[in-house]
């Protein structure tokens, strides 16, 4: 299954290790966790380029991956909503088949 985090960015949800809200990373650890990343070249923007507000406004969500960290101006709640629907429509359909 893929989940999709905003501006045609999808990740396998068999990668994700972690959907977090994104204010919790505004606090001087969370800064040192996303700038390790950048520095790596491992932060995505799933943000639209030329965003009229600042992307710190429109950041919601950090989803962080085995590979990469993506920030996402979808809500956390939203993308864990997306990630079950896709688990329980399979599971229902692998119970139909029985």
């Amino acid at each position: 299954m893929f989940l999709h985090l905003g501006n045609g960015i999808s990740v396998r949800t068999n990668e994700i290790i972690m959907i977090n809200c994104y204010d919790l990373f505004k606090n001087e650890a969370g800064q040192k966790f996303l700038d390790s990343g950048k520095n790596q070249g491992n932060l995505v923007n799933t943000l639209a380029i030329g965003s009229k507000s600042s992307a710190d406004e429109l950041i919601k969500s950090i989803i962080v991956t085995d590979k990469k960290i993506y920030l996402s101006a979808i809500s956390p709640l939203t993308l864990m909503r997306r990630s079950r629907r896709g688990f329980y429509t399979l599971d229902s359909d692998k119970n139909d088949l029985e």
